[in-house]
């Protein structure tokens, strides 16, 4: 197995090399050009390779007695010391007696309250409606709901009654401070609209952001929205699968009239308004629910071969987190070995030929704009000149799992380059001709792209519901199934989300954290 120290020593090597003085010099941050930002001693480079060789002691220690986190736990002298690396996963970060797995990937999002699954609404796709619910485990809720909570939350138009209140008398505003209204006659021309001051209807009323010290401090802005999003993006994701929510528009939608807001004709016009509505067929949203967990009978879902048996009845309504939920840049370096083996980016070993990781993440594609984020394109390009790993459209869903240790590095094969895991045992790759995923390999739920345009999506869809609907379970299809408009140009970051920045110029191993 290559070591760990050889891969983060290129690294090392380059920042000593070029911002450092000798190592003979006194035990004191060493001057550095100006602008780097950036110094290290010594003692930290010491501590840095302590760290990685108990990393590596911890891989080659590992076997079916120690179980994952035993062999780590042996090199410490309390499981409460903070030493060694992070895993892609985040197991073995707490080292208790079976508190392994706290904050670990692929675990159970914890419950703190009893399950309720309300009643939803009746519904059906062509046939007489019949009742719905969410404690259903298995096909389709209707529910009309959330598209009203999302609308009374997000709504800033005279549409919204909530909007309304909220823009004529704003939330801790002081004093005698008036807010905005919207009109009751439209201004027409240079005819002010009424009454004076007024919004005029389907424009966004103003609401201030007044902050929670009446004002005093700077409102927030679209970076808090941003870091939020980020920061959400480290800490969960779930497996969709557990059936759809059918969100069926009520008829006073805003997105049911069209571009001029009328939802009736006018007799009175020679121009039928109505004719921009918003066709009756496409009059919904759909969401997709988290997948549940196989019950007493080990089967998830309902098995169409046994008609007579429902095998999802005694399916339990739980979702499990397929990222580990630390704030570790989990959504930078991923939540699982084998993806992280997939994003790194790697070199031809000059003497071998085989693949070395430069330390670094894999970036875009070459040319004027080279660098920043990796994409589909270049993701499936690595893969086959150097891993001898031939990826497919139809494997943007649901990554193949690798051969690999706890902190990403693949286990080569007798030709040294990395190897499927698959239910009959490892499979390795070929440069001279990349192989394709194997039909059972296994997967961990967890796709290169999650958000993806419709029109680049390779799934195969059933085209005669409405709405079309991807079919369940997925087979693999050829990649001319769907049109390839801009897919190899998706970005692929590791969180699987692409509004998350994630690119970063060094991989950087960070230390276990007690908690």
């Amino acid at each position: 197995m290559r070591s760990v120290s050889r891969r983060l020593g290129a690294a090392v090597a380059v920042l000593v090399g070029a911002s450092f003085l000798p190592l003979t010099t006194p035990a004191h941050a060493a001057v550095i050009s100006v602008g780097q930002g950036f110094s290290i001693t010594p003692s930290d480079l010491s501590y840095i390779l302590k760290q990685i060789k108990i990393a590596e002691k911890h891989v080659a220690t590992t076997d079916s007695t120690t179980g994952p986190c035993g062999a780590l736990r042996a090199e410490l002298a309390s499981p409460l010391l903070s030493h060694g690396l992070r895993t892609v996963d985040g197991s073995c970060n707490n080292l208790q007696a079976g508190q392994e797995n706290f904050g670990a990937a692929d675990q159970l999002f914890p419950r703190l309250g009893a399950k309720s699954f309300r009643p939803a609404e009746s519904g059906s796709f062509g046939g007489p409606p019949v009742a719905t619910s969410y404690a259903q485990k298995k096909g389709t809720v209707f529910d009309t709901q959330p598209r009203v909570i999302s609308n009374l939350i997000v709504d800033q138009t005279s549409t919204n009654p909530a909007a309304v209140a909220a823009a004529k008398f704003p939330v801790r505003a002081q004093g005698s401070a008036t807010g905005v209204v919207p009109c009751t006659t439209d201004p027409v021309g240079s005819t002010a609209g009424v009454p004076e001051g007024c919004v005029p209807s389907f424009s966004t009323l103003f609401i201030p952001n007044v902050t929670t010290d009446v004002g005093l401090s700077p409102p927030y802005n679209s970076l808090f929205t941003l870091f939020g999003q980020f920061f959400d993006h480290g800490v969960d994701q779930t497996v969709k699968g557990g059936g759809s929510v059918i969100v069926p528009l009520k008829a006073d939608d805003p997105l049911i009239p069209g571009p001029d807001h009328i939802l009736l004709d006018n007799p009175d016009t020679a121009v039928d308004e109505s004719a921009d509505n918003l066709n009756p067929r496409l009059r919904f949203m759909a969401l997709t629910r988290a997948q549940n967990q196989p019950g007493a009978d080990g089967i998830l879902g309902d098995d169409p071969a046994t008609p007579d048996v429902d095998e999802s009845a005694d399916d339990v309504q739980d979702a499990r987190n397929t990222d580990s939920p630390w704030v570790d840049q989990s959504q930078t370096y991923t939540s699982h070995p084998s993806h992280q083996v997939f994003v790194r980016e790697y070199v031809k070993d000059a003497t071998t030929g085989k693949p070395v990781a430069t330390g670094k993440l894999l970036g875009g594609p070459a040319g004027p704009t080279a660098g920043g984020m990796a994409t589909w394109a270049t993701t499936k390009a690595q893969a086959a000149s150097l891993l001898g790993l031939r990826l497919e459209d139809a494997d943007v869903t649901n990554i193949p799992m690798l051969v690999a240790d706890l902190y990403g590095n693949f286990i080569p094969g007798p030709n040294g380059l990395p190897q499927y895991m698959t239910s009959t045992g490892p499979v390795e790759g070929n440069t001279a001709s990349p192989v394709p995923v194997p039909a059972n390999v296994l997967h961990f739920d967890t796709p290169f792209l999650t958000d993806i345009a419709h029109n680049a999506d390779p799934s195969p869809v059933n085209t005669d519901t409405t709405p079309p609907r991807p079919l369940s379970p997925r087979p693999r299809i050829p990649t001319t199934s769907r049109p390839r408009t801009s897919r190899t140009r998706h970005l692929a970051p590791t969180t699987t989300r692409c509004s998350t920045p994630t690119s970063s110029p060094v991989t950087v191993e960070s230390t276990r954290t007690s908690v």
